[in-house]
Order: C-alpha cells, then structure tokens, then sequence
C-alpha cells in the first residue's frame, strides 16, 4: 500500500505496529515492501542476465551507460552491515567476474563498482546491491569527489576514531616530545653494561652506533 493512499490515522497505526515487531517479523515486513525482493522472487518483471542460489543481476532500467548492471543479494539486507561476512565476499567476487565481463564482452575501457549504502550515501533502494557500470573515454558519466581541505591535526582525531571503532582499541593521543622530556628520558634509561661492568653506551659511541 502507497503512502499517499493511507490516512494519516492508518500510518500512525502502521508505525505503532512497526515498532513492535520483532527482527524476524520487521524483516518479513520489509521483504512484502521491497520491489527488489519482487524482482527476485519473480514476480516483478526485468532484464535477468545472471543467478544463482545467493544473487541474481539485472539491467537497470535507467542505465548510466549501456550495460549498467545491478547486482542484488537474494536474501533481504537493507544495508551492507546486515550481510554476512561469506555472503558479502561472495557478492564482490561475481561483481568482479561481471567488472571483466564487461571489458571483455562490450568493449568497456573501465568500469565503475558503486555502492551507495545508506539514505545520506545516496541509497534510494531499500534493498542492498552493487551497481556495475561499464566505462568509456568521454561517456559523460561523471563521478567527481571533491577534495576538501583539513587541517593534519583533524585528520589524524578522525582516523584515530576510525581505529578505534574498527578495532576496539582507542589509540593514545601523541604527545611532543621536548627537549625537557628527553632529558627526564636520559636519566631514567639504564645504562647498558654487559657482566664485566663495561659501559656499552661508551662502546657504541666510539663504534658509531646509536
């Protein structure tokens, strides 16, 4: 059922009856709205170029270059975060197949392997996928990054963050070393002496070595 033909009474029902739902039901829920599910289970008509018993892919209707394939998981994930670990490397390893394929198959001279994952990130699908587009020189299909400038300090707080949610651990700020410091260093260090009481620091300097 559409939105727009809903009450506004219905909707706020609709959300109640979302919000308690398990993950399980949400999930079931989630599959019956999703027009890719539907593409999937056949009952929504397109141009199937590929399937097996985890993905299947289809032409995009609306290609950005002929031959523009999207790439979806048979089984309903909203975002990558949801996939299993197999089933993710699974999906990437046919898109790569798919990637030469295309440089093979069409002449393509490059090709483009996007996901957009999550509202923010441009995902207008509630259905994960992989869009494969085949590249030409000058096809006009323009992906530009821009390049925005940070100063080395923010740079460093944010991949700091980055580590820390990636592995847990959260890395200790750096602190400058001064020359107080380094003194305070000096005098903490032991100095090395082998077993007759030589001095091995006086040794490496006269050997060069620090």
């Amino acid at each position: 059922m559409a939105e727009q033909d809903i009450s506004p009474e219905q909707l706020r029902a609709l959300q109640e009856k979302i919000k308690q739902m398990s993950p399980e039901e949400l999930k079931e829920f989630q599959k019956k709205q999703c027009v890719f599910c539907q593409i999937v289970a056949g009952k929504v008509q397109s141009k199937k170029i590929y399937e097996d018993d985890k993905v299947i892919a289809i032409l995009d209707i609306n290609p950005a270059n002929p031959g523009h394939t999207l790439l979806l998981t048979k089984e309903h994930y909203s975002i990558m975060p949801q996939i299993p670990d197999d089933e993710l490397s699974y999906v990437f390893m046919v898109a790569k197949a798919f990637s030469n394929s295309m440089l093979r198959g069409i002449d393509a001279q490059g090709t483009n392997i996007i996901v957009a994952n999550g509202i923010a990130a441009g995902q207008r699908a509630q259905h994960f996928m992989a869009h494969i587009i085949p590249r030409k020189d000058n096809d006009g299909v323009n992906f530009v990054l821009p390049q925005k400038t940070m100063e080395q300090q923010e740079i460093e707080a944010v991949g700091n963050k980055l580590v820390a949610a990636l592995t847990g651990v959260e890395k200790e700020e750096e602190k400058p070393i001064t020359p107080k410091i380094q003194e305070q260093k000096k005098k903490e260090e032991p100095k090395k002496e082998s077993k007759g009481g030589i001095n091995l620091d006086e040794i490496s300097k006269l050997l060069g070595v620090k």
